[in-house]
Formats: C-alpha cells, sequence, structure tokens
C-alpha cells in the first residue's frame, strides 16, 4: 500500500525554479512545498505532487520562481520627495523647503510608508530595511503589507532646520529625542509576527556628535542586531566630519565603535585608500546604492572595498523600488567606473541583491536562498512578459532585460502577499491615492503646489 501524501500548506507548482544555491541548481518545471513559515521540499512538479497534499496549490506554469529580494537600505515615507529632490540637489534632509523627516506627522509617515513599502513588494522585495522618522509608522506600514522588515529610526542630532540651510548645529535635546523613539521602537515591535525586527540607525557622522556616535554604539552592542547608517555619501560630509574632529567619516565611526562586521553603511562613495581599507578589515556591509549615486553623479569604489574585505549587498534606497533596475546600475556603473572593464556580471548583482543581503542582516541560514528548511519568501515572475524572453541564461535575461514590475507573486513565511501583481492583505490602489493626498497636502505647504491640484 502506498503511503499516503504528506500534508502542506502550500504547492508552487510547473515554475522555472532558480534556486541559488551553491549548485547553482535550476529545475524547469519545478515545485516548491511550503508548511507554515518554511520550504518542506524543492523538486520537480511530477515528484511533489505525488508526495504532498496541499491546502492550496499555485500554479506557477510561465513563470520564473526566485527568492524574494533583499533590500538593504530605504526611507519609505521619503517617497514624497521623488520625482522633485533628483534636480534640486543632494539627499532632501540636506535641501530646504523639501517636505521630510521632522516636517511630517506620524499618520503621513505612516501612509506614505505603505506607498513605499507597496512599490517595493511589487517589484520583488520580500525583506526590507527601512529606517526614518516615526519609525513605529514603518512598522506599521510593513505589518501591514505583510512584508520581512528590520527598522529603525533615524538618530541624530542636528538640527534638521539648521542643516537644509547648509548649518551642522547640534542639539542635546534633539539627540535625546530621537534615541528615545528607537528605544521604543525596539520595545513595542522588535520580534513582530515573527518577520520584524528592531535595529539601532544613527543617521550618518555629519549629523551625530561624536558623543551621540559612541552612545549609540553602546546601545547597539547591547542589543545586537546590524547598526544602519550612511557614511561618506558627499564630499560635504568629508569636510564637516574632518573639520569637527580631525578624522574622516570611516575613522570617526570607528574611533565611535560603529564600524565592524555588523554595520550597513549606505553610499560609501567618498573614501580614499585609507578608509577602504579601514572598512574592509573592519568587514562591515555597503548597502550600495547605484542609481541613488548615479543621479548625484556619482560612482561608488565598490570593487575597492569588495577587495579590501567588505561586503557588498544592494538597496534601492527610497527613489525607486525597483532592485533588478538596481542589479543592472550596479554592473554598468562600475563599468564605467572602471574605464569600460567588464568587471562585474550578472550572476554577481543577483548575488548582491539575495544571498549577500541575506548574510549581512544575519540571516544567512534563513532566506536569500530557495532550500527545503529555510523560510519561504518566494517571488514569481511573468515569464509571458516579452521583457523576460528569451531565458537562456536565468540570471542574465533577469539582470540585463527583466523589469521589477514583471514580479506577479510574492510570498512571505509561507503566506502569499502579492498575487497577480496586487496586494492581498491590503488595498494597493487605495494606497496609492491616500499616499498622492498626503503628498498633495505636504508640497502645498512647502511652496510647491503639485500639478493634480491644478492653478
Amino acid at each position: 500500500m502506498l503511503d499516503a501524501p504528506t500534508p502542506c500548506d502550500l504547492l508552487v507548482t510547473n515554475a522555472l525554479v532558480m534556486t541559488l544555491d551553491d549548485a547553482g541548481t535550476i529545475i524547469p518545471g519545478g515545485a516548491i512545498a511550503i508548511a507554515g513559515t518554511r520550504i518542506l521540499a524543492i523538486g520537480s512538479t511530477a515528484e511533489l505532487t505525488k508526495t504532498y497534499a496541499p491546502a492550496r496549490t499555485i500554479d506557477a506554469r510561465d513563470r520564473l520562481a526566485l527568492p524574494g529580494l533583499v533590500n538593504v537600505h530605504n526611507h519609505s515615507p521619503l517617497m514624497i520627495t521623488r520625482g522633485m529632490v533628483e534636480d534640486l540637489g543632494f539627499a532632501p534632509m540636506y535641501v530646504p523647503n523639501i517636505p521630510q523627516g521632522h516636517r511630517l506627522s506620524q499618520e503621513e509617515a505612516f501612509l506614505l510608508s505603505r506607498l513605499g513599502v507597496y512599490e517595493m513588494l511589487r517589484q520583488g522585495s520580500t525583506t526590507i530595511v527601512d529606517y526614518y522618522r516615526f519609525p513605529e509608522a514603518l512598522a506599521a506600514a510593513h505589518a501591514e503589507l505583510g512584508t520581512r522588515a528590520i527598522i529603525g529610526g533615524r538618530i541624530h542630532d542636528v538640527d534638521p532646520e539648521a542643516l537644509a540651510q547648509g548649518r551642522h548645529d547640534h542639539a542635546t535635546q534633539i539627540g535625546r529625542a530621537s534615541i528615545v523613539e528607537n528605544a521604543e521602537l525596539i520595545a513595542r515591535w522588535n520580534g513582530h509576527d515573527g518577520r520584524i525586527r528592531c535595529d539601532w540607525a544613527p543617521h550618518a557622522p555629519d549629523t551625530c556628535s561624536d558623543a551621540l556616535l559612541k552612545e549609540v554604539a553602546g546601545l547597539a552592542d547591547a542589543h545586537g542586531g546590524n547598526v544602519h547608517t550612511h557614511l561618506a555619501q558627499s564630499k560635504s560630509e568629508v569636510r564637516i566630519v574632518r573639520e569637527r574632529t580631525g578624522k574622516s567619516p570611516a575613522e570617526a565611526l570607528d574611533a565611535a565603535g560603529l564600524l565592524h562586521a555588523r554595520t550597513i553603511a549606505a553610499h560609501c562613495i567618498h573614501l580614499d585608500a585609507a578608509d577602504v581599507a579601514l572598512c574592509g578589515r573592519a568587514g562591515m556591509t555597503v548597502a550600495h546604492s547605484p542609481i541613488g549615486n548615479a543621479k548625484a553623479g556619482d560612482v561608488a569604489p565598490i570593487l575597492a572595498l569588495r577587495d579590501a574585505g567588505a561586503r557588498i549587498a544592494l538597496c534601492t534606497d527610497t527613489m525607486s523600488g525597483d532592485m533588478v533596475e538596481a542589479m543592472r546600475w550596479a554592473v554598468c556603473m562600475q563599468r564605467v567606473r572602471q574605464g569600460g572593464e567588464f568587471v562585474l556580471d550578472a550572476a554577481t548583482a543577483l548575488r548582491w541583491a539575495t544571498r549577500a543581503g541575506a548574510e549581512a542582516i544575519g540571516m544567512a541560514d534563513e532566506i536569500g536562498v530557495l532550500e527545503p528548511g529555510r523560510k519561504a519568501d518566494v517571488i514569481l515572475l511573468d515569464l509571458t512578459a516579452p521583457t523576460l524572453a528569451p531565458v537562456v541564461d536565468g540570471a542574465g535575461i533577469l539582470v540585463w532585460s527583466a523589469s521589477g514590475h514583471d514580479v506577479d507573486t510574492a510570498i512571505v513565511d509561507g503566506r502569499v502577499v502579492l498575487e497577480g501583481g496586487l496586494p492581498t492583505l491590503t488595498d494597493g490602489p487605495a494606497i496609492v491615492r491616500e499616499a498622492q493626498k498626503v503628498a498633495e497636502g505636504l508640497w502645498t505647504r512647502a511652496g510647491r503646489r503639485p500639478v493634480t491640484l491644478g492653478g
């Protein structure tokens, strides 16, 4: 007598499965069996349909199955600035008359965060590092949409109004308020639903005094997890920190105890050779934002950092949610920096968007690869889309031709959270409408009347 099939919650069948495992296993006509939050088995559809009795089956015919993408640096409420700040100057916090951070209410931050999270999920990011002012609003947005998230506050003691005018005026009470905000986030949200983790996030070496950086280092060491920050994102940051401390930004982080293997630092553009060596010895992770960097006319020394020992992982950093586009730009901009040498390839960029991100956030054994026993974080891309044809080399067509909008379905922790390009747990079009309304009000208050309002 044949054994009865094993019950499971979800069976994805008939997919072209790219596992991204050590062997580079690809399974045409593949299937993924899921129970609870984890992958039970991966194999042929013929085999797994005999072995498992699912509560639900997804026929993924004409779909490419991949591990969910890991997006290691974002500030989702800053979607408010897209299409505006790129032609005005540097990062929004440094530009006058931009409705960001301290000019938002918690409700506005929540409604904008939902838009940012929705876009990133819609384009394949199932794990997202996200930090900003009102971090509990960010956590609530991720909880609503069902993503896996690492959340932090925006810790700084610089006065943001003065900063937008080009002055670095530090105030103890501002730093204290941001510390309290991050601490309350951790107390209320860390571990929520098994998907949300909270960490400490000092904004940058120029916006945090030396005393604040050292205080955060102690708090982060006691907490564990990662430290999320910006590093050497502008020439002005380098100048300000040197004037204040006599050190480079990387040296200032190191002196404060914030440069180590748990550090994830975005940008890392304006580093000299000594800084690159220091970051490499620390084993920190660069949250590489090739699109945002290029928009500001910059290309980070990613290959030098990698060769020195730093880890590289990818992010979209808010201005775009498309990690596929980020992979493409990551390769292209390094080829530009290296004078046309073909120094990177699609497979490397895909690893930076999956396994490397998982390693950076301490989840190397849980996500970033499709294997039995790992978390069931899976995305399905539509192989009937012309951007995903012809498929000969899976990584090649994905990185060089595809779009994040080719993502049709996303599964996080075994739960389908995106289907047919729409979120399953909330109303996607309503998220867009409500965020648009918030944006119109904020930009009007900032002195810029949106075209949607006329006049």
